[in-house]
């Protein structure tokens, strides 16, 4: 018996191991991965899959170590992104067996076959031709020829070039089959009539592009009420004239990539909106999980390429979702498709909606009290009424309308105001008397049920209370929302977007919730009001700035809640590009930009001629041939520096008996300079409301002189005609170039010179070969791009990208299929440490050809030359047209119009910004630094090296601290990026389209210098447009830290150390320790923009110590941005480790409209840092700022010298302050923003501003000593802003940071205490919520003065107990400082009152005893 069981074994077991053997090579299923295709095509290929013996799958990069188990993988090369790692992974499988088949790779790097060419042709072929056939019969041939698996498959149809005609539909009879094409706008309607979908008399829209799945999305549109036509090839039907019987009234891209300057001029000509909705790209799960929401070279294509054609409404719209077989599809979600189609439909109900039905909701934003309105460079009450009255006249229905600016800010002082959450005063006045809108809540909880999720409310209500929260509320429990109500006009300020406690830390995990009040107003607009457009009026407000994702917002993010399907117009000014790019991709904002305020001629030389002149005598000795002694020259040049305090800012002796150096002098002389061709902004930009002929006049020269002057100068330097003095002495370079670029301007500008190409060669010293040169270089430059263009729209329109498509010529077996088909001998790739080279081929596919850095430099100056002589007229043309522009274009917006697209920036350094009245866009963050971007942060890197090292007796910075702003990183496309990348000794590698897509080492040898570690704090802006950016920074930072052998210390490496150190010693573990010891790029928590120090630093009474502020900021802004995979994790410790060795800190500084002085958040960033940074080291680290300002003369200044020239060429120079006080009521809030931000800065730095700058202060605005009636101009615009300054000014002196006179102090506190007596608290900053203050100015007030002072704000802060019933009365709200001091008063009077009732026990029980004795 065992016997015979032992003879079946024998014989079944061979036969079970033949079977299965049998089975693997003749059955066996078949393993296909797909590397980077895009799953809408993948979906496709799924669809054609009718053989359950073939298995598809998606293998991500991440995944390449599983490559082995598939039998074929085809990789999509175009933007393959992978390490050398990755790259080793494909080259291992394709080396041993598996069949790699890689097609369409901008990397030829990356470009891996391991099948001969005929395999690669068919499967070439069948992806070129698309369509479920061609799928379908890849499919089969992958099985029957790759994998060899021929008895259960026929032989495939060679691929077959898919005739795709422009139209396609589902068809409704039969959904499930591919789509059905037509050729005609005849032959299409006959198909939607036939099918009861064609209409009369309804909006017809277009939709085109490749990166959804239409079908869910054309029937919803169809639902709606629409007549939907689906189009292949945009450019086709606007060339054939088809479209014109369409008449479209909107365009639909799913889109991957720009669809070019002729869709732009055609949509712009017929003024039809272009909707961009987003393919998510991922599982639907994965991304509302997601704190970024997309990022890198997706984002680039999907957002930040399609608003260069003017697209609107980034709205993720399209997600992932499994199919049975574990496959992504691509879907339209249906709840985000049901607000798209409903957000399109009201973009078009505004074409055909008559002006007196519109609705419109404007939001603008003010601080509390009696603060003005404010706007970045707008006079924005003014501006308003101008809007307002255009909007009257265009036939809106806009009632009870005031009859100037003035009437509408006191009408909005009163029905539109804001409050702090002390002022209960004044609130409960508002509530009386301010007609508030009273919302029920019945009605919000109807609202936020259609609007919001129940866990996001739950948000609200942990943070705010049950409804009504914590603003203004009646006492029946409904919401007082402050609104100007003017018809179909409603004018909203935007409120407080957080609670308003007094803890300035931030807690990470908590994405804070805004209260009701704030949602309330919004979803007002929405449901109560019902607009039909909503307008955010000026730069900028808080919602675009409510935390969570940074773009593809889902219904979890508050900015997606709150606009819903409104259409959304925010007006901007073109100085600040990078947080409206926020504004569009995070609110979903058209933006309507505006002009900045003019620029003017600073004006001072005057004030400094008795200087510039003893340098000119100094110098003339200098070089004269007798060489005379030049003591006495040098010492009449150092008394008049001491006598003017230049030696402060430059931080020079006052010695007087001791003559300056030859280069300190030289020092003196390019800040004299600088003061004398400082570009400074006038009066406040008015909307509607062009510039002054002088005005416009001395803009041009703004932008016009410094651009040929450099370029000159520029030229000079290429042909060896400048000298070396040139560099040394300004007043050389003003006398010898400057000057005579201005009289150029100033022919050009009258009109009086004709412009042609030999003008141009005429003025700069060339020939017409040499300047026709310079054009092709240009356009050889720009080639790259435009290639990329034309291959995105190849891509999107289906038509063949070059690769061969096969032919079948016969029956039987198909010639075009190998019989014995084999493998190239050699697959392996080039080296993978060196850059990938652009194959000569494809060089000349793209007219790409290579020149030197000196004839591209060389080129770029021409071009720079000829661009700005060309475009004098233009500017001067452009800026007369703008305000009107700007105005046309709002109204044509409401109107359901297209907002032409256009860059933005300062205009002086970006003079294409103008013509204003465009929609915004930025660069594309994927080809940063450029090229020109990384040679000027290679210089500035070295400039910081050289400043350092005349400081530090020629020691170099062991570590260098790097702000990181979105506005500089879109300007100057990335030389922030640049500098710091050259600092660690690491450059970039482009790709062929010069897109930075790599990094590599600069070998020590040639970086001739130590590597030099970094930190980077980045803004919420910046993080939010350029995330691949700081990856890239963490790893330049692992990369400089792990090199080994250098010839030159390697600074980074023993930072890594000393951070390690440092987090042990905290007591981190030694493996997290060594984790996050490289970690170098930290921002806010929870996703916040900025660093919410401002307020503590403001609320002096909230701090003794500015140490105190220094552990809020490394709190707030400890959040580590530096990967993906790590994104917005917080390291207790970790930024404190990284500040270790931190000898000085950079801010970039791009536009001529702010400086150090004027702008908070330079006080806020770049301060922070240096009171960080000082709190971790002992030491007080240099601080400069990056100018980018002049394009062709960027350069570092230091900080304190930044200052000096900003605050004499404004706050202290006469002639702005006169222009200023041209203006209203914001233009008065600038000067106080101004006071405010010094003291920040006194907070932050107390080196970077000394007591001689209080004191001229005080000179200028207290005692007026220009005798330009300050007093009463603030007054009559503003006293609010005079309430301030004054408040503040006392406030440093309080702090001890001000060593004020007592005459000062009585002074200041006379004109404060007079203001508030006369206009009532402001209480703005500083003025009412900080009694240790108030008690200051009481102490330095008369008796009288102090007493009505103290009465006045008291009223403001409580509630009188006589107000209506039907008023809410609350007590004070204390701030800190106030329950300290109740709190120990209370205390007191419970410890007496304790003390008073033993006492009185003790009595009784004495008497008591003494009775019954």
């Amino acid at each position: 018996m065992k016997r015979k069981v032992k003879i079946w074994v024998g014989v079944v077991l061979p036969v079970i191991v033949l079977g299965v053997v049998v089975w693997n090579i003749l059955f066996s299923t078949t393993q296909i991965a797909f590397v980077n295709h895009q799953v809408i095509t993948l979906g496709q290929i799924a669809k054609s899959n009718d053989n359950d013996r073939i298995k598809l799958s998606i293998l991500d990069v991440e995944e390449l170590d599983e490559i082995g188990k598939y039998d074929a993988v085809l990789i999509n090369g175009m933007g393959l992104r992978i390490t050398a790692e990755q790259r080793a992974m494909i080259q291992d499988a394709a080396d041993n067996g598996v069949c790699v088949i890689t097609t369409m790779a901008t990397n030829p790097a990356n470009e891996i076959i391991s099948a001969d060419s005929l395999t690669v042709a068919a499967i070439k072929g069948y992806l070129n031709g698309g369509g479920r056939r061609n799928y379908r019969n890849m499919l089969t041939y992958i099985r029957r020829n790759i994998d060899g698996k021929t008895i259960d498959t026929e032989e495939p149809d060679a691929p077959v070039k898919r005739e795709q005609k422009q139209f396609y539909h589902i068809d409704p009879s039969a959904p499930e089959d591919e789509e059905v094409d037509f050729g005609s706008v005849t032959e299409y309607e006959a198909f939607l009539k036939k099918h009861n979908l064609l209409k009369a008399n309804v909006p017809r829209i277009i939709i085109t592009g490749q990166m959804g799945e239409p079908e869910e999305l054309v029937a919803a549109l169809e639902r709606s009420g629409n007549v939907v036509y689906p189009v292949r090839n945009m450019q086709s039907l606007i060339q054939s004239h088809q479209v014109d019987s369409i008449r479209p009234a909107a365009v639909i891209n799913m889109a991957h990539g720009r669809m070019g300057d002729y869709i732009v001029n055609y949509l712009t000509r017929q003024n039809i909106p272009l909707f961009a909705p987003l393919n998510i790209n991922r599982l639907v799960d994965e991304w509302e999980a997601d704190k970024m929401g997309m990022n890198g070279g997706f984002m680039s294509q999907s957002i930040v390429m399609p608003e260069i054609d003017g697209a609107i409404r980034p709205y993720a719209l399209f997600g992932h979702r499994l199919d049975e077989d574990g496959l992504q599809q691509a879907f339209a979600i249906p709840e985000r498709l049901e607000t798209f189609v409903q957000t399109v439909n009201n973009h078009i109900a505004l074409q055909s909606k008559p002006n007196s039905e519109k609705r419109v909701a404007i939001y603008y934003y003010k601080g509390p009290g009696q603060n003005a309105l404010t706007a970045a460079g707008m006079e924005v009450t003014p501006s308003l009424f101008n809007l307002l009255v255009r909007m009257k006249n265009e036939g809106y229905r806009i009632e009870n309308l005031p009859a100037s600016a003035d009437e509408l800010n006191k009408l909005i002082q009163g029905q539109g105001a804001v409050f702090n959450a002390y002022a209960s005063g004044a609130k409960a006045d508002f509530l009386k008397n301010g007609n508030p809108e009273l919302i029920s809540a019945e009605e919000y909880n109807k609202w936020t049920a259609k609007a919001v999720r129940p866990a996001m409310m739950a948000d609200v209500v942990a943070l705010d209370g049950e409804f009504p929260g914590s603003y203004i509320s009646t006492e029946n429990g409904e919401l007082a929302l402050p609104r100007v109500d003017l018809g179909n006009v409603v004018l909203l300020p935007q409120l407080a977007a957080g609670a308003g406690d007094d803890d300035f830390a931030i807690v990470h995990g908590t994405d804070a919730a805004p209260p009701h009040a704030y949602i309330a107003s919004y979803l007002w607009a929405q449901y109560g009001f019902e607009a039909d457009v909503m307008i955010h009026f000026g730069t900028h407000g808080s919602l675009e700035f409510t935390p969570k994702k940074q773009v593809a917002l889902s219904n979890n993010d508050w900015a997606d809640i709150l606009v819903g399907a409104m259409p959304h117009l925010y007006i901007y000014s073109i100085g600040d590009v990078g947080e409206g790019v926020i504004a569009k991709r995070r609110s979903y904002a058209t933006l309507q930009s505006h002009l900045t305020p003019p620029f003017m001629e600073s004006n001072v030389r005057g004030i400094y001629k008795d200087l510039c002149t003893a340098i000119q005598q100094y110098n003339d000795l200098l070089y004269a041939d007798s060489k005379p002694n030049t003591d006495n020259a040098a010492l009449k040049v150092k008394r008049l520096t001491v006598e003017l305090g230049i030696h402060r800012e430059l931080r020079l002796d006052s010695l007087l008996n001791v003559p300056y150096t030859e280069q300190e002098i030289a020092r003196i002389e390019t800040f004299a300079e600088e003061l004398a061709n400082e570009k400074v902004t006038g009066e406040l930009y008015t909307m509607g409301e062009p510039y002054s002929a002088e005005r416009i006049r001395s803009s041009v020269y703004a932008m016009s002189t410094d651009p040929i002057a450099y370029s000159m100068l520029a030229l000079d330097k290429i042909r060896g005609k400048a000298t070396a003095d040139l560099e040394k002495h300004k007043s050389l370079f003003t006398r010898n170039y400057l000057n005579p670029a201005r009289e150029l301007v100033t022919r050009l500008h009258s009109g009086s010179m004709q412009i042609t190409d030999a003008v141009i060669c005429s003025t700069a010293g060339i020939t017409m070969g040499e300047l026709n040169k310079a054009r092709e270089v240009e356009r050889s430059l720009n080639a790259p791009q435009d290639m990329m263009a034309r291959m995105r729209t190849m891509q999107t329109s289906g038509q063949s990208m070059g690769h061969s498509k096969g032919e079948s010529k016969k029956s039987g077996h198909p010639s075009w299929i190998p019989k014995a088909g084999k493998r190239p001998k050699e697959t392996r790739v080039a080296e993978e440490n060196k850059p990938a080279e652009m194959p000569a081929k494809v060089k000349a596919m793209m007219g790409i050809t290579e020149y030197s850095k000196e004839e591209k430099e060389l080129a770029r100056v021409i071009i720079e030359l000829e661009r700005t002589i060309r475009n004098v007229g233009n500017y001067k043309r452009a800026l007369e047209n703008s305000p009107e522009a700007e105005l046309a274009s709002l109204l044509n917006a409401m109107n359901g119009g297209y907002t032409a697209p256009s860059s933005g920036g300062d205009p002086i350094a970006s003079p294409n910004t103008i013509p204003t009245g465009r929609n915004l866009y930025a660069v594309n963050a994927e080809a940063t630094p450029s090229e020109v971007a990384w040679e000027r942060g290679k210089e500035l890197a070295e400039n910081t090296i050289k400043m350092y090292r005349e400081r530090h007796n020629d020691s170099i910075p062991r570590k260098v601290s790097y702000t990181l702003w979105s506005g500089e990183f879109v300007e100057t496309e990335g030389a922030t990026i640049a500098q710091i990348l050259y600092m660690l000794g690491v450059e970039p590698i482009r790709d062929v389209f010069g897109r930075v897509t790599d990094i590599r080492l600069i070998p020590s040898e040639q970086l001739g210098r130590p590597r030099i570690d970094v930190v980077v704090q980045t803004s919420g802006q910046l993080r939010d447009i350029a995330a691949s950016r700081l990856f890239l920074i963490s790893r330049a930072v692992e990369m400089a830290a792990a090199s080994k052998n250098d010839k030159y210390e390697n600074f980074v490496a023993q930072s890594v150390v000393d951070a390690e150190r440092t987090l042990i010693e905290r007591g981190i573990s030694p493996k997290e320790a060594r984790e996050v010891s490289t970690y170098r790029v930290f921002g806010g928590v929870n996703g916040n923009y900025g660093t919410g120090i401002t307020d503590m630093v403001q609320s002096g009474d909230r701090w003794e110590n500015s140490s105190e502020i220094a552990d809020i900021y490394l709190q707030n802004m400890g959040a580590f941005y530096g990967s993906e995979k790590a994104w917005e994790q917080v390291q207790q410790f970790a930024l404190e480790a990284a500040l270790t060795n931190t000898d000085a800190v950079i801010q970039p500084r791009q536009s001529n409209t702010w400086g150090a002085l004027s702008l908070d958040h330079v006080y806020e960033f770049m301060g922070g840092m240096n009171l960080a940074v000082r709190n971790v080291t002992g030491k007080e680290p240099d601080a400069y700022m990056s100018d980018y300002r002049n394009r062709n003369n960027m350069r570092m200044q230091e900080l304190k010298e930044a200052i000096g020239i900003e605050s004499r060429t404004t706050i202290f120079n006469p002639t702005y302050i006169k222009e200023k006080m041209k203006g209203e009521a914001t233009a008065a809030a600038g000067f106080a923003e101004i006071v405010q931000n010094s003291y920040g800065w006194n907070v932050m730095k107390p080196e970077a501003i000394d007591d001689e700058l209080w004191n001229e202060i005080y000179d200028v605005y207290v005692q007026d000593k220009f005798d330009l009636g300050v007093r009463s101009f603030f007054e009559q615009q503003n006293p609010a802003a005079l309430q301030e300054m004054t408040a503040v000014m006392m406030e440093t002196a309080r702090k001890g940071m001000w060593e004020a006179s007592a005459e000062q102090l009585a002074a200041i506190a006379k004109l404060h205490t007079e203001l508030v007596e006369e206009y009532k608290p402001s209480c703005s900053g500083a003025v009412c919520n900080n009694s240790e203050l108030r008690e200051f100015i009481a102490s330095k007030s008369t008796p009288e003065m102090a007493r009505q002072y103290q009465q006045s704000i008291q009223n403001i802060r409580e509630a009188s107990l006589s107000n209506d019933k039907s008023m809410v009365l609350k007590r004070e709200e204390l701030n800190e400082a106030d329950k300290v001091t109740t709190i120990i008063s209370n205390t007191v009077v419970a410890v007496l009152a304790i003390v008073a009732i033993v006492a009185l026990i003790a009595v009784v029980r004495r008497r008591r005893k003494k009775m019954e004795e």
